[in-house]
Order: C-alpha cells, then structure tokens, then sequence
C-alpha cells in the first residue's frame, strides 16, 4: 500500500469542532494587556479637570506630555509572579500598559497644568487661558 505523503496523519485530530490549540501554554507568546480607559472632562469658571481611572497604579508609573491642547497619559506598570500565581475567577481592572491621548478644548493653557494620583484615579487640572495655545510640548508631574 503506497500512502501519500498529503495526507499523512500527525496523530493531532482537525476535526471541525474540536479545539485543538495553535501554541501550548509555554510556546504561548507574551502579549502586553493594552487599555485604554474612559475619561471625564470637567469644566470649572478658571480650569479643567481631567479624571481617569486607573486603579493599581503609583504615581511614578505616569508619563503626561502635552503639545499644544492635546495631553498623552502613557503609564506602565511590572507585575510580580504571586500576582502570576493567583487564581482570578475574574481580573477586570489588571492594566499593564495604558496610553490614552485627549484632546482639550482650544482654550486650555497645557502649559501650567499639575496631575495628582489618588484612590485609584488620575486627576489631571488645565488652567483656562484667553491666548490661543502654540504647539508647545511640555510634561505633567504626577504628584
């Protein structure tokens, strides 16, 4: 009996219906869990609040650059292994790597702005200015 070498049997079944998984769980690669978290803009007589909630955070794991009326929030945060090792029934609010560009009305002066962390959310405040704002880039410190 000849067989043919097209359809040689591997012993892995590719029945439709059955899973049967591209990659082991070692072979699996490293994927980053990349989100992107809601916003809120809050308007005051003299300036802007920025709220975002990021729970799980420090307040060094933040990078705020500004250029012109736009902010880009990029955080990033490394997790231990006893985090690895736990067994979630669910992990909703786990973010490794944020990055989140706002645009701000044309009357924010992102010049001046200041960013404090606290109970898990960003809050960001844009003071109003009455020039139009150049395309100026400047950095928000998170205190």
């Amino acid at each position: 009996m000849v067989k043919n070498p097209k359809y040689h049997y591997t012993g892995a079944s590719i029945y439709p219906g059955i899973y049967q998984p591209v990659f082991t769980r070692e072979q699996e690669p490293i994927q980053v869990k990349n989100s992107k978290p809601p916003v809120n803009i809050i308007e005051f007589p003299d300036y802007y609040q920025i709220e975002m909630p990021v729970p799980g955070f420090q307040n060094n794991n933040f990078f705020i650059k500004t250029q012109g009326c736009s902010l880009l929030i990029v955080a990033r945060k490394e997790f231990s292994n006893a985090i690895e090792e736990a067994h979630y029934h669910l992990h909703g609010f786990r973010y490794q790597y944020i990055t989140r560009n706002i645009d701000l009305p044309h009357d924010a002066d992102t010049e001046f702005g200041t960013a404090e962390y606290k109970n898990g959310v960003l809050y960001i405040y844009v003071y109003k200015t009455s020039c139009p704002m150049q395309n100026n880039q400047n950095f928000i410190i998170v205190y």
